[in-house]
C-alpha cells in the first residue's frame, strides 16, 4: 500500500457523513420510516445500521487489529441487531450525529496508523483472514456505498416527482 492509496481510502471514509447529512436533512419522518418492501429496511433503519456497524463492525475491529495480534473477529447478525435495537423507532437525526462522531474516530484512528500497520490482520468468523486495508475497502464498497445508494433509491421511490 502506498500513501496515496491510504489518503484515497481516508477521503472516502470522510465523505459519507456529509452525503448522509445532505440526504437526510430534508426528509420528513414519514419518508424516513417508509419501507419500499415489507421487511426491508427504511432509511431510518439503514441510518441506525450504519451507526451500529461503525461502532461494532469497523471502529471496534480496527482497534482490535491494531492492539492485538491477529484477533478473532466475530460476525454480527445485523438483522437481529436491528430488531433487538428497534431501529424503526429510533431518532434518525440522533443516529446520524452518533455516526458522524464515530466515523470521525475511525478516520482519526486510521489516519494516525503508519502505512506498514495497514497490513495487520484479523480473522473474521465467516470471511477468514483480512488486513486493515481490506476491511477499510470492504467498509467503503460493501457498506458505505451500498447503503448510500439504497437510501437514495428509497427517496426516489417515495418522492412524488
Amino acid at each position: 500500500m502506498e500513501q496515496r492509496e491510504k489518503e484515497r481510502l481516508i477521503w472516502n471514509l470522510k465523505s459519507l457523513p456529509n452525503e448522509l447529512e445532505d440526504l437526510l436533512g430534508a426528509l420528513d419522518e414519514e419518508t424516513l420510516r417508509w419501507r419500499p418492501i415489507p421487511n426491508k429496511w427504511s432509511i431510518k433503519e439503514i441510518m441506525c445500521h450504519l451507526r451500529d456497524m461503525e461502532r461494532l463492525a469497523y471502529l471496534g475491529r480496527y482497534r482490535r487489529m491494531i492492539d492485538e495480534e491477529n484477533p478473532d473477529i466475530p460476525n454480527i447478525d445485523q438483522d437481529r441487531l436491528a430488531r433487538e435495537s428497534d431501529y424503526i423507532n429510533q431518532d434518525s437525526k440522533r443516529a446520524l450525529e452518533e455516526f458522524k462522531r464515530l466515523r470521525s474516530e475511525t478516520v482519526q484512528t486510521l489516519s494516525a496508523l503508519p502505512l506498514d500497520s495497514w497490513h495487520r490482520t484479523g480473522v473474521h468468523e465467516l470471511d477468514g483472514s483480512m488486513t486493515i486495508e481490506q476491511l477499510v475497502t470492504r467498509q467503503i464498497r460493501g457498506n458505505d456505498q451500498n447503503h448510500l445508494v439504497q437510501m437514495k433509491d428509497i427517496v426516489r421511490l417515495k418522492m412524488p416527482w
